[in-house]
Parts: C-alpha cells; sequence; structure tokens
C-alpha cells in the first residue's frame, strides 16, 4: 500500500522565495509548514545563545516533523539547507517513514530583487537582512533529482510547478524521487 504522504524540504538563500512558496504549498497539499526560522527565533527569545539557537531549530524541526509524520500529516520543512545534514536527515526521516522525499531548491537570479524582498519582508528576530547579499552560500543538495524554480516568475507559477513535481509521484510511498532536475 502507498501513502499520499510526503516531506518537502525547501531550500534557497534567504529572500530567494522559499518561505512564500513553502506556505502555498502548504495551504494547496494541506501539508504542515515547519519554518526553521520560527524555531529558531523562539530560542532566540527564550535566551538561547545565537551559537545554539540555529542548531537547536534545525535539531526541533526534524523531530517535529517526526512527530507530525506520525500523526499522518504530511509536512515541508522551510530552511535554507545550508548544511550537509539537512538533505540526509529528511532522505533519512523519509526512509524510516516511508513517505516520498522532496527537495526543492528556490532561487532568485536578480540581486536587486532579492534585496528588496529582504528590505521589505516582516523580520523574526533570526532573520538576515541585506548583509547576507555578500555572502556566496548556496543550499546543500540531496543526491539524485530536485526541483530548481526560479522565484522571479510569477508566485502562480512557481506554485504550479512545485505541485506538479511533489505530485508526481506522492503515490509511490518509497522515498525516491526520480524526476529529471529541471531548472524551472
Amino acid at each position: 500500500m502507498t501513502s499520499p504522504l510526503f516531506l518537502l524540504q525547501m531550500a534557497g538563500v534567504p529572500g530567494s522565495g522559499k518561505s512564500a512558496l513553502a506556505r502555498l504549498i502548504g495551504r494547496s497539499l494541506d501539508a504542515a509548514v515547519i519554518d526553521k526560522d520560527v524555531l529558531k527565533s523562539a530560542a532566540l527569545e527564550a535566551g538561547v545563545e545565537n551559537s545554539l539557537a540555529g542548531s537547536s531549530a534545525y535539531e526541533s524541526m526534524f523531530e517535529l516533523a517526526d512527530h507530525l509524520l506520525g500523526q499522518g500529516w504530511s509536512v515541508v520543512l522551510d530552511s535554507p539547507s545550508f548544511w550537509e545534514q539537512i538533505p540526509r536527515k529528511g532522505l533519512a526521516l523519509a526512509s524510516e517513514r516511508h513517505v516520498p522525499y522532496h527537495f526543492i531548491e528556490c532561487y532568485c537570479p536578480d540581486r536587486d530583487e532579492l534585496g528588496r524582498r529582504l528590505r521589505e519582508r516582516p523580520r523574526l528576530p533570526s532573520n538576515p537582512g541585506e548583509e547576507v547579499l555578500d555572502e556566496h552560500r548556496s543550499s546543500i543538495t540531496p543526491p539524485g533529482a530536485y526541483l530548481r524554480i526560479d522565484t522571479t516568475r510569477p508566485i502562480e507559477r512557481c506554485l504550479e510547478l512545485a505541485l506538479d513535481y511533489v505530485g508526481g509521484d506522492t503515490e509511490r510511498g518509497d522515498g525516491a524521487n526520480t524526476e529529471p532536475t529541471p531548472d524551472a
């Protein structure tokens, strides 16, 4: 028997559009969205040192994802995926829960647009500002296929691409992605 549940990791630099797209995907597919920045901000506000708040947020994110998958919820993880353990833990969790693992990397090739997004978005205590424009970080992606979306396109088109990708093999339930890696 296959499972309609899935685990989706959103990735991308701050301001790339991953949170906006994650929320739309969650609403469209009735999935819980876990935002790493909300967890890290809560840790910071509780007095956790910044050096520990990030790792605490990631651990909490995966524990909460496991708990929600165990309750029958699909889960969308919203974090930049700057560390190798992010896709590794996601793949392992999906495998343990016998659900497909999907990975979507959002990118915004327009530096001015990225700066505008960083300036204008509501900021949590853990959210960086425009200073990240000078950082040269990129998402750590899983082995195999994943979807990469240019978020300078209309958000409706980004959502359509994401839903087509996630819906493409959510019925298989084997935790693998076999689609080609499109650059949408």
